[in-house]
């Protein structure tokens, strides 16, 4: 089991948000992906994700608002889906 803390980390490193209404930190990742589409080349877009430590996750939080406060990807955003890595830490998906 992973028992380092992780608390500094993201001390250091994350933006403030709001998940609901509850205050989270976590590190905002621009998630920029490409795409070889057969028969029409490349595509590209954008799948944000939000990273934090899994104990700030409430139970189903797909479909609830994360409004991120601080830094360069600061606005409004939807949770489609988390994933927790069995580390204590938890991707969420965004949609814009």
């Amino acid at each position: 089991m992973f028992t380092d803390d992780l608390a500094p980390f993201f001390a250091e490193f994350s933006s403030r948000a709001l998940l609901g209404a509850v205050e989270v930190r976590g590190i905002v990742e621009a998630g920029y992906d490409n795409a070889d589409l057969v028969g029409y080349g490349a595509a590209a877009g954008s799948s944000p994700s939000f990273l934090l430590r899994s104990a700030q996750v409430p139970p189903a939080p797909e479909g609830q608002p994360l409004q991120i406060l601080t830094g360069p990807a600061a606005g409004t955003f939807r949770v489609t889906n988390a994933f927790h890595d069995g580390t204590g830490v938890c991707r969420l998906s965004l949609i814009a």
